[in-house]
Parts: structure tokens; C-alpha cells; sequence
């Protein structure tokens, strides 16, 4: 059985409710370990329940079998298992240690309120180039299915997650039973041809994954299977007008996989209108994880929809309501047969998907969140100036600039990992532009006519968007990078730190372990750091015996580490020691690299976390004001984490090179 649906105004109920039951399950956990039930057990310790079990590390299937009442589903991309099993057999699994967590299915729910202009409104019809049609882009629709026989839609394949909750729940294969899921699929790519409506990417090759019912109702389970599936087949984008009030964090975890893997997801934000008093958003899960582009509903007139969901975490609007599109041939309506007018935010998700097809098809090399990034910059704003709660960036629209720039960009390769970009015409005629390199911004406010990089051997794409009266335009330039070495074999090209580490190794700063590894994201070690120091400032690293007892000649980092002392860069422990084998935290690599580089310190700084309490507080305030270190989205720099060999790389590559800061 599903768990209930609950409206909104009772939610504070069901979830005190919730936290109070939980708080007496743990009261009887020992009795439930020991099996002392008495003779008259609540019934909800033995009816099945269907639930998620994440383990730590891998499935363990006999204790499945040994302590559930049936395994429904095991997940790949995660140690999870969809299975059913009673109150008490969740309380003993609960204690098995190889189990990381177990949760009941959620319920999710199709977004739409049953009550063609849209098109028009994303201008679909005035693309760049105007051949433009999502051809060779893979669409995994989530939701109750496509009608694979409907006249005005090409179904390229799907599947069918039904059987996790009934045994004859995919008797119809991935055909839809509902009518949402065809609707759906219709104002993506409806064919453009002589019947009904035309979709926004008319040969883009959508797929129905079947994660609800006939009444358009689905689990946890359901939809982590439907994401799942999308990943192993290598799909492009992902519609999910789905919704649910829950926080699930196994589904969120999938998803993160999905957006990790390239695919764009994009989802409905809700129909629950303005939020409750006193809460700050009313936007549903999943659209409310931060790697799905949460999608509001507009009207014909540009105001947006009366139920739409609202919240910071809404990114784009998208016409909604009162929108025709294809809907199940088999399914009467008081309409023409094969089509319906349906309103709500789950109209609006797939007007955002058949642009991101487009943008996709006209930019294969571009990244999921560098198209997503595309589709905020060509957003018409609505509602107040910037990014709001109810609109997002505004209104999404088809790309507008030129397939082939008018801008050429040229490069060279020394061989060693470095990468010399001609800019020429970029600067003639931009003045000013911002580099990015995949999806991330790696320079802003460049006017020279070359800019250099650094990286290890692949293929890498940049991207040079000019910068206008202070504002990056969406227009844009881009390259093509093929760099043929350095085969760094665990340093990954796409990676944040990629570009130091390869800065550094050409440099002969950093040249890995004697297996070749470099081990990035390891912490640091004091005498690794004393090395790589040393190395930047071409000191004497001839092995000796120092002034610290526990580093003899025999270790060896004992001549930069002595170097180092010499220069009163470094200092040990009032016990003689210098601990070699401790990692190194934030705030003693800002003293060492400020100190090593005389880099002037300073009494203020940006982040809220370091005053005049903090050790070393002015050398890390001086090294924020040079650009050569950052800290966390929170606003903190978190001085005693120890810092990583990436972190420590990238911070001594922005020390020693000021293009890289």
C-alpha cells in the first residue's frame, strides 16, 4: 500500500507525528532485537511495508532474503535495494552495521491542475539556426508513460518501474495509462506535422520511463529506478513533472549521480502556490535540489501562474497554463480525440527541456551546466530585476547567437601541459571577456590578445564571453582544445584543481608519488608541503640532519624542510619537533605561503569565521585581498580543516602565477 497524500495545511501534524513515532520506535528498539513482543503485537509490526535500504558499501542479498518479506528492486548506481518488510524487521536491520539507513517509500504525484501559445512565448519559432530541431538528443521522460501508438509522437524506447509496486504494474509495458505523461511529451516533441500541436524540439528522441500509476502516483523507489534507468542509457536530459513534499536523501543522491554523470535535469516546481506563513518556499522535491533547474508556471500575459509554487530555488519560468498538447488516444476527453488542455507547472518542466534540446543539439560539446548556465544568461527577466522567487532568471527562450561565431580563436601546445590561446579578435572586438573552460569560470575581466592555461592530456572545450557595461553577455565564443600531454593518471581533466596541478608540474614543482599518482584530494602532509614550498622557491632540498629531532637526514624532506627553517619560513613545536606525518590545515598553509612570499597581511578580511582570535588571521586576510585564496559558499574560510594536496596546489599555483588567480 502507498503511504497517504496530506494536503498542505496539515503537514506540521503528520511531520510532529512522525518524529514523535520515530522517538518510540527507538524506545523499543532493544525489545524489537530481542523478539519480546507480546501475544496481542500492534498490527503494523507485521503488515509489509515497502521501504529503501542503503547499505555503506554493497547489497548484502541474503540478509535481504533472511529479513524482508521480498526484494522488489537492487540499484546499481547505488548499495540500495527497493524491498518490502515489517516494522519489526526494519528495527533488527536497523542494527545490522553494514546498513547505512532505511527509509519508507514517499509518495510522488504528477503537478498538473486539469482545467498553444506557449511555442511562441519561448520563441521556438524565431531558433538560431532556424534547422533546429533536438535532433539526436535523448529525452528520458519520468513520469506515467508515453502512448507509443498516438499518430503525433515518435517514441524511441523506454521502461516500465511499475513492478516495484505491483506485480502486474508494467502489464502495459511503459504504454500511458494516465494521460500525463503524453501530454508531457507532446509540448517537447510533438512531430511537426499536419496534425494537433508541433513540440518545441519535434526530432529530439524522447523515452517514456513509466514512474506512475494510472492515478498518477509513484514512490521513492520508482522514481530513484526511473533516474537510474536514464543514467545507464546515456540520456541527455531528464523531465521529471513530478512532485512530492517529501525530502528524500536516496532519491537526491541519484539524482546528484545523474547530474555528475552530464544529464540535465529539469523538473516542476509545484502547484502549491504561496508559501505557508512563516515558511520560506513552497517549491517541491525534486525540483528543490539544487541540481535540478526548478521550473514556475506563467500565463499567456506573462503573470505567473495562480498555483505555481514559489521559492528561492526557482530558476526558470515557462508557459503553463491552459496549454493543448498530444494526450492518450485511448482516453476520452471532451476534446479531440488524442489531445487535451491541461494547466499547472508540470506543463511548464518540458517547454524548458525542448529549449535545453535545442541548446544541445546547437552546442554537443557543451556541458549539462554550461547549457543550464546558456539558459539563465537568455532568460527574459520578469518580475523584479534579477533572479526572484517567483520567476527565477524569467521567462526561457531559444538561443539567439550565431552557431559559428564571427570571433576565431586559435591555440598552440608546448607538449608539457601548457596551452597558449590567440585572443586577438576576442579582444579587438569584445574589449573585455571572461574565460571559461567546461562549465566553470576560470578568468574574468581579460583585454589581452593571449591568455594561457594549463591542463593534462584530453580534449578540453572554452568557452570567451564578452563582457558588456560591466555584465557578461550571453553571446559567446568557443574553442576546441586538443592538449596532448601530460598523461597525469589521477589527476581528472575536469576537475577544479586540474589547471594548478598541471601548472605546477610543468613548472617542476610537483611531480607526484613514485607510482606516478598524485593523489589530489589527500590531505597534505607538513613535509609533503615543505617539499612542494621548497621546489617554488628553489631552495636546497639536499637531504640533512636539522634542527628538529624527529626529521633526520634520513627523511626525505629534511633539506627543504631545514631550508625552510633557515628562511624562518617555517618553525616547529615547543617540544623540538616539527611532526612531519601531521596534515596541514588552512590557516598554517596561508602562514606558510604568506610568510615564504612576504605577501603583506591585514587586519580585515572577507570571511566571518577569521578575527584576531584566529592564528595567522592577518596572512590569511592578505592572501584573500591578492585573490590567492577563497573559501566556502557559507562565507567561512574553516581555518583549522586540514587542506588537501589540491586545495594546497591550487593556492600555491595562484601565489606564484597571478594569470591563474
Amino acid at each position: 500500500m502507498l503511504p497517504p497524500l496530506y494536503c498542505s495545511s496539515v503537514k506540521r501534524e503528520v511531520f510532529a507525528l512522525g518524529k514523535t513515532m520515530k522517538y518510540i520506535l527507538l524506545v523499543f528498539a532493544a525489545l524489537l532485537f530481542l523478539h519480546i513482543f507480546p501475544a496481542d503485537a500492534n498490527a503494523n509490526m507485521i503488515a509489509k511495508k515497502r521501504a529503501v535500504i542503503l547499505f555503506n558499501e554493497e547489497v548484502d542479498r541474503q540478509l535481504l532474503e533472511k529479513y524482508t518479506e521480498d526484494i522488489k528492486y537492487v540499484f546499481d548506481e547505488l548499495p540500495a535495494a527497493a524491498v518490502e518488510l515489517t516494522d519489526a524487521q526494519k528495527k533488527l536491520l536497523e542494527f545490522y552495521p553494514g546498513i547505512h539507513s532505511i527509509r519508507y517509500d514517499k509518495p510522488v504525484q504528477q503537478s498538473a491542475q486539469r482545467v498553444e501559445w506557449g511555442y511562441k512565448a519561448v520563441e521556438a519559432d524565431k531558433r538560431v539556426p532556424g534547422t533546429l530541431t533536438g535532433k539526436g538528443i535523448k529525452i528520458g521522460i519520468l513520469d506515467s508513460g508515453i502512448d507509443t501508438k498516438h499518430p503525433d509522437l515518435q517514441v524511441a524506447g523506454g521502461a516500465c518501474m511499475m513492478n516495484l509496486l505491483r506485480i502486474d504494474g508494467c502489464k502495459n509495458s511503459y504504454n500511458d495509462d494516465n494521460g500525463h505523461g503524453t501530454h508531457v511529451a507532446g509540448i517537447i516533441a510533438a512531430k511537426n506535422n499536419s496534425l494537433g500541436v508541433v513540440g518545441v524540439a519535434p526530432n529530439a528522441q524522447i523515452y517514456g520511463v513509466k514512474v506512475l500509476n494510472k492515478l498518477g502516483d509513484g514512490t521513492t523507489s520508482t522514481m530513484m529506478a526511473g533516474v537510474e534507468w536514464a543514467i545507464k542509457n546515456k540520456m541527455d536530459i531528464i523531465n521529471i513533472s513530478i512532485t512530492s513534499p517529501f525530502e528524500d536523501d536516496y532519491l537526491h543522491r541519484m539524482i546528484q549521480r545523474a547530474y555528475d554523470s552530464g544529464i540535465l535535469v529539469v523538473a516542476a516546481a509545484g502547484n502549491e502556490g504561496k508559501p505557508l506563513t512563516g515558511e520560506p518556499s513552497s517549491v517541491q522535491y525534486p525540483a528543490k535540489f539544487p541540481e535540478v533547474i526548478a521550473v514556475s508556471s506563467i500565463d499567456e500575459s506573462k503573470r505567473h501562474g495562480p498555483l505555481s509554487s514559489i521559492g528561492k530555488e526557482v530558476e526558470l519560468a515557462a508557459p503553463g497554463e491552459r496549454i493543448y498538447s498530444t494526450y492518450p488516444t485511448t482516453i476520452n476527453t471532451t476534446e479531440e480525440v488524442g489531445y487535451k488542455t491541461l494547466s499547472g507547472t508540470s506543463m511548464a518542466s518540458p517547454y524548458v527541456v525542448g529549449l535545453a534540446a535545442l541548446y544541445k543539439e546547437k552546442y554537443p560539446d557543451m556541458t549539462n551546466k554550461h547549457l543550464r548556465m546558456l539558459l539563465q544568461k537568455n532568460a527574459l527577466d520578469l518580475g523584479a530585476p534579477g533572479r526572484d522567487d517567483f520567476f527565477g532568471y524569467g521567462l526561457a527562450r531559444t538561443d539567439k547567437n550565431p552557431a559559428d561565431s564571427a570571433v576565431k580563436l586559435s591555440y598552440s601546445t608546448d607538449g608539457k601541459g601548457k596551452i597558449t590561446m590567440n585572443t586577438s579578435e576576442a579582444a579587438a572586438q569584445f574589449t573585455t571577456y571572461n574565460v571559461y573552460r567546461f562549465d566553470r569560470l576560470i578568468a574574468s575581466g581579460i583585454t589581452s590578445s593571449e591568455f594561457v592555461d594549463y591542463a593534462t592530456q584530453g580534449t578540453l572545450q572554452y568557452y570567451i564571453h564578452p563582457v558588456v557595461n560591466g555584465k557578461e553577455s550571453q553571446n559567446f565564443a568557443s574553442l576546441k582544445v586538443t592538449n596532448p600531454a601530460p598523461a597525469l593518471k589521477d589527476v581528472v581533466l575536469d576537475k577544479w584543481y586540474n589547471r594548478f596541478i598541471a601548472y605546477l608540474h610543468h613548472e617542476g614543482i610537483m611531480n607526484g608519488y613514485t607510482n606516478g599518482e598524485f593523489r589530489p584530494e589527500r590531505s597534505i602532509l607538513r613535509s609533503e608541503a615543505a617539499i612542494l614550498l621548497g621546489n617554488a622557491l628553489n631552495l636546497d632540498g639536499t637531504k640533512r640532519n636539522t634542527r628538529f629531532k624527529d626529521v633526520t637526514a634520513a627523511v626525505s624532506s629534511s633539506g627543504y624542510v631545514e631550508a625552510l627553517a633557515e628562511a624562518k619560513i617555517i618553525s616547529g613545536f615547543p617540544d623540538g619537533t616539527f611532526r612531519p606525518n601531521e596534515p596541514v590545515t588552512r590557516a598554517e598553509m596561508a602562514i606558510l605561503i604568506a610568510k615564504a612570499y612576504q605577501i603583506a597581511g591585514q587586519t580585515t578580511g572577507p570571511f566571518k569565521d577569521i578575527n584576531s582570535k584566529v592564528t595567522g588571521y592577518q596572512y590569511i586576510n592578505g592572501l584573500a585581498a591578492k585573490k590567492i585564496i577563497s573559501g566556502f559558499e557559507d562565507g567561512t574560510f574553516r581555518p583549522s580543516e586540514a587542506i588537501n594536496r589540491a586545495g594546497f596546489a591550487a593556492f600555491l599555483a595562484k601565489t606564484t602565477n597571478e594569470q591563474l588567480r
